[in-house]
């Protein structure tokens, strides 16, 4: 509750005189985003980690038996 109170009157104190201009520049056309480069890596990650959890699991449940 603290926190919404405070929120609140950091809201209604707030000096709009003070903010800055909003910047009015258009984005680049094509940004390039190298997103897909090395999905490869990730790909890889997640079959080594999904191996080695079904790996931990069989043995829990060897184990357990």
């Amino acid at each position: 509750m603290a926190p919404l109170f405070f929120n609140l009157i950091l809201l209604v104190l707030q000096d709009s005189k003070n903010l800055p201009a909003p910047n009015n520049n258009p984005p680049p056309p094509n940004p390039q985003l190298p997103i897909d480069d090395h999905i490869w890596i990730l790909l890889v990650a997640g079959l080594v980690f999904g191996i080695y959890m079904v790996y931990k699991r069989n043995k829990a449940t060897n184990k357990a038996s």
